[in-house]
């Protein structure tokens, strides 16, 4: 990777976790910024208790319901001290981060085969996040994973991570938040099932599960996991019901980790058996998607952080207060923004990041 796509990539990173936004919110757009600047097949956190036991998990692989169901019953609760244990070794450690391959023999347990496995894991990087308001009391630990054919991750990822933490604990904690209405053109990724009468999946796309479960809206962890399979029918089977009664309109749902919409087709089978087809977009806040396409424009740095303040409504005066530069020199920036995009006002440069 090339020292000005990861400098662009931590710009990124740093922008999105000075909006403000609840994490859950955030989550979804924060992990790829970070696999942009260490590479990654994928990414997860895990928000832990006092006495290390996970409470809450986002990740963008995850197990089917039922596969995670095995896994906390066989593995995380037949065994409870060990996800607890190494946890609490990470962060009692003196080095928040760390990294581990998995070997051969690993890959020769029932672990390997029904976890690791599934998802792809053969390299896993650690870094233990603590909170920014007090930067002591640790909030869970980020994982990132590579592949089994990928070359282990080095000590230049190492320091890359420590050198971001700090950002990602000011991002992490734990805030309330209040839904604002989002609007489908805002949409940030997408996920289609087919799904028979009872609310049974008959088919789905790879980021089906995640977007539903977090549409649903429910923490995901151990204490959640033997009912999750039968709470996930009950949700669909009541937004099939709903998005049905919207006709073409979209079904909307608001839940911790955002605002998500549903739309519906109905399919007739051969013999006359009818199913849903439904596809649900996770809708992002407009400041994510104005920071993600400032990413996307040929700026500087400090031009993509000019131009996040422009479309997000800001002054020159509050613009010169969060810079630490007068005024004028605020408005300065601001005009060669407008240069460099080839744009005369604001709400031009709002509607290119938009676009972007």
């Amino acid at each position: 990777m090339s020292k000005s796509t990861s400098q662009s990539a931590r710009v990124t990173l740093r922008q999105l976790c000075n909006l403000g936004l609840p994490a859950p919110v955030l989550l979804p757009s924060l992990l790829p910024a970070l696999r942009a600047m260490i590479p990654a097949t994928h990414a997860a956190f895990f928000y832990c208790d006092a006495s290390g036991q996970m409470v809450n998990m986002y990740a963008e692989r995850m197990l089917p319901p039922e596969a995670m169901t095995n896994y906390y019953e066989k593995h995380y609760r037949a065994d409870v001290g060990a996800f607890a244990q190494a946890y609490l070794a990470r962060v009692a450690a003196s080095d928040v981060v760390s990294s581990r391959t998995i070997n051969a023999a690993e890959q020769d347990t029932d672990y390997y085969r029904e976890v690791f496995g599934v998802l792809g894991v053969g390299h896993v990087l650690y870094g233990v996040v603590r909170s920014a308001e007090n930067g002591h009391d640790p909030l869970g630990q980020l994982s990132m994973y590579r592949g089994v054919d990928a070359p282990p991750f080095d000590a230049e990822d190492k320091d890359a991570l420590r050198d971001i933490l700090h950002y990602l604990g000011r991002a992490l904690v734990t805030t309330p938040h209040v839904q604002k209405r989002v609007s489908a053109e805002q949409t940030a990724e997408e996920a289609m099932a087919v799904l028979d009468d009872h609310g049974e999946v008959i088919f789905a796309d790879d980021a089906w599960m995640r977007l539903t479960r977090m549409a649903r809206g429910e923490t995901i962890s151990p204490g959640q996991a033997r009912d999750e399979p039968r709470a996930l029918r009950e949700f669909l089977r009541g937004v099939v019901i709903s998005a049905r009664a919207a006709k073409k309109s979209l079904h909307v749902v608001n839940s911790a980790w955002g605002q998500f919409a549903f739309r519906h087709h109905e399919l007739a089978g051969v013999s006359g058996d009818k199913a849903t087809a439904l596809v649900v977009s996770r809708l992002a806040e407009a400041s994510v998607r104005l920071t993600e396409g400032a990413a996307r424009l040929k700026l500087s740095s400090q031009q993509r952080e000019v131009a996040l303040m422009v479309a997000l409504g800001m002054t020159n005066a509050e613009m010169a207060e969060k810079l630490g530069v007068s005024v004028n020199t605020a408005g300065y920036h601001v005009k060669q923004v407008f240069v460099k995009l080839g744009v005369h006002d604001r709400a031009d440069v709002a509607k290119l990041l938009r676009q972007a």
